[in-house]
């Protein structure tokens, strides 16, 4: 009697996990500020797909906002990223030009 109540558990939390999984598969939708930082950061050949760049300009205004130095954010987001410092340099300025605008440096 409990082996099928047990089972009857299992199975339910099986159908409910199942039908809950497709949510997350879902993208979350980009703002506009971030768009443009992509259309931009593409242009500087910096290492990686969308997310690592999104990932990679939300570090440098993290960092921007903290007070660093342009020069230590370049530094910094290009040594973690494998970027040379022209590319780490140029994702730095798009992500300063349209994700954190009020940053300073």
């Amino acid at each position: 009697m409990w082996v099928r109540v047990i089972i009857a558990g299992f199975a339910a939390g099986a159908v409910l996990g199942a039908t809950a999984a497709p949510a997350y598969a879902w993208p979350i939708p980009l703002t506009p500020d971030q768009n443009n930082f992509l259309n931009r950061a593409h242009g500087t050949g910096f290492p990686g797909d969308d997310d690592q760049l999104l990932i990679a300009g939300d570090e440098a205004c993290h960092l921007l906002y903290s007070g660093q130095p342009t020069s230590a954010v370049i530094d910094s987001v290009g040594g973690e990223y494998g970027a040379s410092p022209e590319q780490a340099a140029a994702l730095v300025h798009s992500a300063h030009g349209t994700l954190c605008k009020r940053a300073p440096g």
